[in-house]
C-alpha cells in the first residue's frame, strides 16, 4: 500500500492564468470521471516555493477554501490545489461528493486512501519536476488525514499545517457526527461493531510501535492502514502547526488530540469555533500563523 509506481504523463492547459493540470491516476479504481486525476495551481512570480493544499471531504467545501491557495500565492507559494478521487467531478454518477470515504468497508476504504495519497505523491512528483525546491502541505480536515499520511511517507515535503483533523478512526467512526453513514453501513453489512472495533484498536499502541516500513501496513487489520495516528510519529513536531477546533461535531477531541499528541505536541493553536466556523471565523488567521511558520528557517 502507497508503494505503487508513479509514471504519470501530466496535461496542462491555462483557465483565467491557474493552470489547470491533469493526469490519470496511478491506482485506477475502474471509474473514468474517478481516474483522472486533476489540480489547479495558483502561481506565484517565480518563486520555487509551492504548497500542496488538500480540501476535505463533502459537498461545499471546496470553491471557499480556495482562499487559502490565493493568499499564499500572492505570498511567494505556488499553490497547487488537487481535487480529490471520488469528489466533486470526479464523483462517480448517482453518488454524493466525497461519500466513498465515509461508506464502504475497511478493505474498500483503505484502497480508495491509497488513491487519493497515491496521488498526492505524484503531485509532489510534479512540483519536484518542475524546479520547485522548497514542497510544503496544508490540509483541511479530511485532507488533514490524506496530509498527514503523505508528509510521513515523503520526506521531500518540508512542513505541514494541519486544520481541525485528527486521527484514530475508532473515535471518528463511533463519535463524529460526519460518520453516521459509515457506522449505518457496518451495521448494515455486519463488518464492524464498536465491541469488534474495539477488540481490534487493542493492538492499535503495539502496531504503532512495530511499525517502521510501508511493507508493514501488511500485517495490519484494514482500518489501521489509512489511519493517521498510524502515521504520525514519522512526522518531526518542529516541522507541523495543528489548528484545532474547541467544539468540532466532525473531528471529536479525542481524535484531534491523539493525532496531535502522537506527532510530538507540536505547536497547536485552538479555536474558539466549530469544526465549519473554524474556517469562516478563522481563515485569516489560520492563513497568517500558516504562512509564518512556512517562512520560518
Amino acid at each position: 500500500m502507497y508503494l505503487s509506481k508513479r509514471e504519470a504523463e501530466y496535461s496542462i492547459r491555462t483557465e483565467d492564468k491557474i493552470d489547470v493540470i491533469e493526469f490519470q491516476s496511478p491506482i485506477p479504481s475502474g471509474i473514468e470521471k474517478v481516474d483522472k486525476a486533476k489540480a489547479f495551481l495558483f502561481k506565484s512570480n517565480d518563486s520555487k516555493k509551492s504548497v500542496v493544499f488538500i480540501h476535505g471531504t463533502g459537498q461545499r467545501n471546496f470553491d471557499h477554501l480556495k482562499y487559502y491557495p490565493l493568499i499564499f500565492s500572492k505570498s511567494g507559494y505556488a499553490t497547487l490545489m488537487p481535487i480529490l478521487p471520488y469528489h466533486f467531478e470526479r464523483t462517480p454518477e448517482g453518488q454524493k461528493s466525497g461519500l466513498a470515504f465515509i461508506k464502504g468497508t475497511d478493505k474498500q476504504l483503505a484502497k480508495r486512501f491509497d488513491q487519493a495519497v497515491t496521488e498526492v505523491l505524484t503531485w509532489v512528483d510534479y512540483l519536484e519536476k518542475y524546479g520547485f525546491n522548497e514542497i510544503n502541505i496544508m490540509g483541511f480536515s479530511f485532507g488533514g488525514m490524506i496530509a498527514t499520511i503523505s508528509m510521513a511517507i515523503d520526506k521531500r515535503i518540508r512542513k505541514g499545517s494541519f486544520v481541525v483533523t485528527g486521527g484514530n478512526y475508532e473515535y471518528i467512526t463511533w463519535h463524529s457526527v460526519a460518520t453516521k453513514v459509515l457506522r449505518v453501513n457496518y451495521e448494515e453489512n455486519k463488518s464492524c461493531t464498536p465491541i469488534v472495533c474495539n477488540i481490534k484498536h487493542r493492538i492499535f499502541e503495539r502496531m504503532i510501535e512495530e511499525f517502521s516500513e510501508l511493507e508493514d501496513l501488511e500485517k495490519m487489520h484494514p482500518c489501521f492502514t489509512y489511519d493517521p495516528s498510524i502515521f504520525a510519529k514519522f512526522i518531526k513536531p518542529e516541522n507541523v502547526i495543528f489548528f484545532e477546533a474547541l467544539f468540532d461535531l466532525f473531528i471529536p477531541k479525542k481524535s484531534s488530540r491523539d493525532l496531535w499528541e502522537r506527532m510530538g505536541k507540536p505547536r497547536r493553536y485552538e479555536l474558539l469555533s466549530g469544526h465549519l466556523t473554524s474556517h469562516l471565523f478563522f481563515r485569516h488567521f489560520i492563513a497568517n500563523k500558516t504562512l509564518e511558520f512556512f517562512k520560518e528557517e
